[in-house]
């Protein structure tokens, strides 16, 4: 009898977050073969969705598939081939249920029946239960299932996936700074920038969407620790931002002790060099084999019906958009081709194997008659050989985004230290000129290509200096600019002001739209006399005759109050 799901699903989620806290050791399914030895697959997540855990099938446990009997065993191998993964009915379907009971191989078993935990990984998730489970070194997922909701409070503090998918971009520069005067929206700019490069979509795209849809999803992602804020200030240090030696005031004993600390750019590089070092193993994995590769794609794109599979032609010309393989022998395809008015030949034509292997692997062939049809079954083959990668365990890499607004209002040269030479894209983790340098704790140190800068600076402040001109070239510079676009009924008020901004102290002092934003014309003077004219004072150094300059160039009503311009 299975469990209410809702109860199977609590479970899940509790592995998914914990084997996204802690992703080594992984956590194994168990199961007792016919030899009666317990034998154990990698339990997994793809996509971090808790609904759908997997069993990664190991090269061990593809040998041992050898003793399944037909047709489960071909079944086994070709979904092996397509992308290693099993659910768990499928599992018990084609793997275990036949290894398991070879007399009742054609059965449907209960994974919730055949598949257990190791007692000792099931007490990471749940501390109290000796309390309820007293015997069995391996536990029946039932079991535990039964328990999750009960021992809830028990379970260690996990960080949930967002159900979200989304592949990685280079269309962002890794570090980048979003420049202007004040009232701008560079800080607002900065969750859209966020969300695009971590989702890996145009900004244009993203910055058209719902800000509340766009606001979950940015706080999914800060939730998930790929996204960390920080404002820097002028006590802002290396020891906030990388590492340093902190008071401990937890330790409970007596004087001043001290701890080492990691600082938010280190903590957040660790967790994206973590996930692409595990992307990196994935993509060195050696290839499948041609004929493999070649067996699993026709096994993949066969039409059940007419056992034929289609395959477009690359560049289609002429009167031929695709071609139809109808069988498959030891040395060749046979194929039709399907025209642009969409019937299909009555033809047999041949393309050999011997030849499709040497321009799969990179070797020319001499082929003049049907050269196109052999590039389209190998576009074909590259195509299958990079999805099952994706698919693969660790198969997605992930993007971080550090947010530091008000940039320059630190001691950039104090603050960095030794990053600033780090942080450039050739000399990443894994790039042509990669650095790795040593940290005063005696760690070494280097930046992952997955972790990408978004800073914020207002040109107008004069309170701060200059960026570090080493840091400056290091970074790419967005200039944000009021757009007179969002606040169209105060337009003919704010451009003509900027206007003659511009002519007195230049672009950097110019005043921002957003300002502006949410209000309505019987708002203008309480803005202006709130908070425009304040800021004009401060930046013409108190002296009240550019300031009603100024004013009057943008048609507004002034009188003096209390020796200061104020709109009426």
């Amino acid at each position: 009898m299975l469990l209410p799901e809702n109860q199977r699903d609590q479970l899940w989620k509790l592995l998914q977050g914990y084997l996204h806290r802690y992703p080594e050791p992984p956590i194994y399914l168990y199961f007792r073969g016919t030899d009666g030895q317990q034998s154990g697959l990698p339990l997994e997540f793809p996509n971090g969705d808790f609904r759908q855990p997997r069993l990664l099938v190991t090269e061990e446990a593809a040998v041992k598939a050898q003793q399944l009997p037909e047709p489960h065993k071909t079944v086994f191998l070709k979904e092996y081939l397509k992308n290693r993964h099993f659910s768990l009915n499928i599992a018990c379907q084609k793997y275990f249920g036949p290894l398991l009971r070879p007399s009742r191989a054609t059965h449907v078993y209960n994974p919730y029946q055949e598949l257990r935990f190791k007692r000792e990984a099931a007490e990471k998730l749940f501390p109290a239960l000796n309390e309820h489970v007293y015997y069995d070194e391996y536990l029946k997922i039932d079991t535990l299932a039964a328990l999750a909701e009960r021992l809830a409070a028990t379970q260690p503090s996990v960080v949930q996936e967002p159900d979200i998918s989304y592949t990685t971009t280079s269309r962002f520069p890794t570090n980048q700074i979003l420049y202007g005067p004040s009232g701008t929206g560079k800080t607002y700019q900065t969750v859209a920038y966020a969300v695009a490069i971590i989702e890996g979509k145009p900004l244009e795209e993203i910055s058209q969407e719902n800000r509340a849809a766009l606001m979950r999803r940015y706080e999914k992602y800060k939730e998930n620790e790929q996204i960390e804020f920080i404002t820097f200030h002028q006590s802002y240090a290396y020891e906030d931002f990388v590492q340093g030696l902190r008071p401990d005031v937890h330790s409970g004993a007596e004087g001043l002790r001290f701890r080492l600390s990691d600082g938010v750019f280190k903590r957040l590089a660790d967790r994206a060099k973590a996930n692409y070092q595990a992307y990196q193993q994935t993509i060195a994995r050696p290839k499948l084999a041609f004929e493999s590769l070649l067996d699993g794609l026709l096994t993949e794109r066969m039409n059940r019906e007419t056992e034929e599979v289609e395959i477009p032609l690359v560049s289609p010309g002429g009167q031929f958009k695709s071609l139809v393989i109808y069988e498959a022998g030891d040395t060749y395809l046979k194929y039709k081709r399907r025209t642009l008015r969409n019937t299909v030949r009555d033809e047999e034509r041949m393309l050999y194997l011997h030849k499709l292997k040497d321009k799969y692997e990179g070797r020319e062939i001499r082929e003049a008659i049907n050269k196109s049809y052999y590039e389209a079954v190998d576009e074909a083959l590259r195509q299958y050989e990079r999805s099952l990668r994706v698919t693969q365990e660790g198969g997605q890499l992930r993007n971080y985004v550090l947010i530091i607004d008000e940039i320059n209002r630190a001691n950039i040269s104090r603050v960095f230290g030794e990053l600033i030479t780090l942080l450039e894209e050739d000399k990443r983790l894994g790039r042509e000129n990669e650095l790795v340098t040593t940290l005063p704790s005696g760690e070494t140190f280097a930046v992952p290509p997955n972790l990408f800068l978004v800073g914020t600076m207002n040109t107008a402040d004069n309170s701060v200096a200059l960026l570090d001109v080493a840091l400056r070239r290091r970074f790419t510079f967005v200039p944000v600019y009021p757009d007179y676009s969002l606040i169209p009924e105060f337009e003919l008020v704010l451009r003509p002001l900027n206007e003659k901004i511009r002519d007195r102290k230049g672009t950097d002092y110019l005043i921002g739209h957003s300002y502006f934003i949410g209000k309505t014309p019987a708002d203008l003077s309480d803005i202006f006399n709130q908070k425009i004219i304040p800021l004009l004072y401060e930046y013409f150094q108190n002296r009240p005759e550019p300031v009603q300059e100024i004013l009057l160039a943008a048609g507004l009503a002034v009188r003096e109050e209390n020796f200061q311009w104020r709109v009426v």
